[in-house]
C-alpha cells in the first residue's frame, strides 16, 4: 500500500489534472498507522476496503467510510484510486462493482463521492454504475495557477 500511495503522489506531480489528492510521499511509519486504523475500522464495520492486485503489485485501492453518527451510519463516502497505467482496463469498474456489492451486504443505503469536474472518464464510470451529480463545489481544487471544480455524486443502494 505504501508503494501504491507513493506512486500516486508521483503521478499527481507529473499530471496535475489527475484527481489524486495525495500530495506528499508517505513513510513506512505513516503508512503503518494508516493501515492499523483501516484494519480497526474494517473490523468495527466503519469502513469497507477493496484493493486490486496485478502480478503481485497493488494497482488500486478503494474504500467506503461509514457515517460516524447514528443519523448517518446508513450512508457512506466512497474513494477510489488506480495507478495511471492500469486505467481504462476495466479494473476500476471491477473494483467499484465489488465495493458496491460489499456496501449493500453491509447495510449501506446510500453513497456519495467527489470527483474532479474535468475527469470525464471517472464521471462516465460513476454514471454507468448509477451515481448522479447532486452538487458542485466551484474551484475547490487549486493546482498550480488553475482551479478545478469538484462534483458531488450520489447513489441510492
Amino acid at each position: 500500500m505504501l508503494e501504491l500511495a507513493n506512486k500516486l503522489v508521483g503521478e499527481r506531480d507529473e499530471d496535475p489534472n489527475l484527481g489524486i489528492i495525495f500530495d506528499q510521499k508517505q513513510t513506512r511509519e505513516s503508512e503503518s498507522d494508516w493501515l492499523a486504523n483501516l484494519l480497526r475500522d474494517v473490523e468495527l464495520g466503519r469502513q469497507l476496503n477493496v484493493a486490486a492486485e496485478v502480478d503481485g503489485e497493488i494497482v488500486g485501492n478503494s474504500h467506503v467510510a461509514r457515517g460516524r453518527s447514528s443519523d448517518e451510519k446508513h450512508h457512506g463516502v466512497l474513494g477510489i484510486s488506480i495507478l495511471k497505467r492500469y486505467r481504462n482496463l476495466g479494473i476500476g469498474s471491477e473494483i467499484m462493482k465489488a465495493l458496491l456489492e460489499e456496501a449493500r451486504k453491509s447495510k449501506f443505503r446510500s453513497l456519495e463521492l467527489e470527483v474532479f469536474a474535468n475527469n470525464g472518464r471517472a464521471i462516465h464510470l460513476y454514471e454507468k454504475l448509477g451515481f448522479r451529480e447532486v452538487g458542485r463545489i466551484p474551484k475547490k481544487i487549486k493546482r498550480g495557477n488553475r482551479f478545478i471544480d469538484s462534483l458531488i455524486m450520489y447513489k441510492k443502494l
